[in-house]
Parts: structure tokens; sequence; C-alpha cells
């Protein structure tokens, strides 16, 4: 059920504008919703996602991307993502809704873990 969310954020490492815009198309459901802190308002199409996936890829080319720890409850998966590597690496958390084929339909994402209160 979460083999698309990895296979999502492992194409954001692809340098190939061709293999990564596949990896993507296969990881999305029929309708997407995509929003992160980056992104001016939220993207709605398989192509603006493929977009600004490859904006990202050409702006830290090489840098690796990927869901380090993935949760699930019903048809919801919690990513923790990590961006680059050792001392560098950013994290992430994106709440994921998929569908019955464990496709990502909504994807929202949030910089670092969130803070205990």
């Amino acid at each position: 059920m979460t083999d698309s969310v990895s296979q999502f954020f492992a194409a954001w490492a692809d340098s190939d504008p061709t293999t990564r815009d596949a990896a993507i198309d296969e990881s999305l459901g029929t309708t997407i919703f995509y929003a992160d802190p980056r992104t001016e308002a939220p993207l709605t199409t398989a192509d603006a996602v493929k977009s600004y996936v490859g904006q990202f890829s050409e702006m830290a080319p090489g840098m690796p991307v990927s869901a380090v720890n993935i949760s699930t409850t019903l048809n919801f998966a919690r990513a923790t993502v990590h961006f680059g590597a050792g001392e560098r690496v950013q994290t992430g958390q994106y709440i994921a809704d998929l569908d019955d084929a464990g496709k990502i339909t909504r994807l929202v994402g949030f910089v670092g873990m969130g803070a205990p209160e």
C-alpha cells in the first residue's frame, strides 16, 4: 500500500526526466492534489506535479530523497522524508490519501517533524 509513496519520493532524485516522470505517473492516482510549503497553490494535475519535481531535480541535481518511514491507517499514509544526507539532511512529513489501488490522490507536506508540547 505504501509502494507508491516510496516510488514518488525516489523519483525526486532521478535526474532523467523520462524515468522520473514515468515513476511519478505510476505513483499517482487518476486525480491529484499536492501541496507543500514551497508551492504557491495546490498542484492538481500530474503534469504540474511532474514539473514541480523536475524543478527540484534541476536545482538540486543528485540530491538523495527518500521516504525513510511510512505508517498507514486505512487508505492514508504518513511519510517521513529526507531531502539530502548527513549533516545537510532536511526532514519533512507528508500525509497521503491513497486510492483503493494504493496510488496517491492527495499529498500534503510539512517542514520538519513538528514540535511536541
